[in-house]
């Protein structure tokens, strides 16, 4: 277990969160609020990066097989997804209005984690939204028992880097701004480079973490690490076009600070390892699929009784509340699930 890199996780599950605060006031319709979406392509880049430390090696020497894999990541992903999904149906009423026909049509692509497919956003976005991330980490993973054969020599992975390299700008430069969205940012196959990007920093982490680093030059490293982050973050609105920002324009600064970090030979590292940050971490997945609700729910019980609660309340309290629901889902729900999860399909 990489400790520094599971505590990241909570700090861009906090960048989602912050995107999409704009529901509760508009004050975080601001680029450095809206741009947290970046958070996603940290998850999908880091995917690739855990899978891989993981798996690589033990699907090459069959040490694991691609069935004990799966399912794995279908214990990992599907016990929450599906009872989030089917609290968003129910609790907000999302079948009736559609009446349940259409609904359906909707609801079952998104219990199958297919509604990323469909450029539209009353089927990706419809029901609980962030799970349409999901549905890209899905395909990356029934994909990644061939990757790791077909990629077991890491020039084939750099070649097939290079041609995404060329090829997503120029088919992103193609496409009108109404789709996008749709094309870019949701899409699987769109996001499928992002995750080759984490199979390859795995690689270069191998190379790596043998060599010698003191903790002053490790700690330098990780605060310019940061920095350009940081640096490419508040100056994207400016400069890049949406669309690149959606994917390949941060390929370059959350590749690095995963691989800085992934090192834990620093100060920030040490930081990093605090037990309660790790926790964040672990609890993050829960975080990200819950988040919207409670912002939500917020925002119609605020209308109902017509609250006025001061941004310096209500944030902090829609946090702590999302915080609480998320320790209370990985320790009394996800890791009970995942294990009988586990059970039941490798008894099949």
């Amino acid at each position: 277990m990489i400790n520094t890199l599971t505590s990241l996780r909570l700090f861009f599950a906090l960048m989602v969160f912050g995107a999409h605060c704009y529901v509760v006031d508009s004050t975080f319709s601001t680029h450095f609020y809206k741009e947290g979406f970046v958070g996603v392509s940290f998850f999908f880049i880091l995917s690739g990066f855990i899978i891989a430390y993981n798996y690589q090696q033990k699907l090459v020497e069959r040490k694991v097989s691609k069935r004990q894999f799966w399912v794995a990541r279908i214990a990992r992903i599907y016990p929450l997804h599906i009872a989030t999904l089917l609290g968003v149906a129910v609790i907000g009423n999302l079948l009736n209005p559609m009446g349940w026909g259409e609904g359906l049509k909707h609801f079952i692509p998104a219990l199958f984690l297919l509604h990323p497919f469909v450029p539209r956003m009353d089927y990706f976005f419809y029901f609980d939204s962030p799970s349409w991330s999901l549905g890209c980490e899905q395909l990356f993973y029934f994909l990644f028992p061939f990757l790791a054969l077909l990629f077991a020599k890491k020039q084939k992975l750099i070649g097939a880097l290079l041609v995404c390299a060329v090829v997503v700008p120029v088919l992103m430069s193609m496409t009108d701004e109404a789709n996008i969205r749709g094309y870019w940012y949701v899409n699987p196959l769109a996001r499928f480079p992002d995750f080759l990007v984490g199979m390859l920093l795995y690689r270069v982490y191998e190379w790596c973490r043998s060599k010698k680093l003191s903790f002053f030059t490790a700690s330098l490293l990780e605060v310019g690490a940061v920095c350009i982050f940081l640096l490419f973050y508040m100056i994207s609105a400016d400069l890049v076009p949406k669309v690149y920002r959606y994917s390949c324009y941060y390929w370059m600064p959350i590749s690095l600070v995963l691989l800085i970090f992934s090192l834990q030979k620093g100060f920030l590292s040490r930081i990093l390892s605090n037990k309660y940050l790790v926790i964040g971490g672990d609890i993050s997945y829960s975080f990200y699929l819950i988040h919207l609700w409670i912002l939500f729910a917020y925002v119609q019980l605020a209308q109902t009784y017509d609250w006025h609660i001061s941004l310096y309340i209500s944030i902090p309290l829609i946090f702590a509340v999302t915080i609480g629901l998320s320790l209370l889902s990985y320790y009394y729900f996800e890791k009970s699930a995942n294990r009988w999860v586990k059970r039941i399909l490798n008894k099949q």
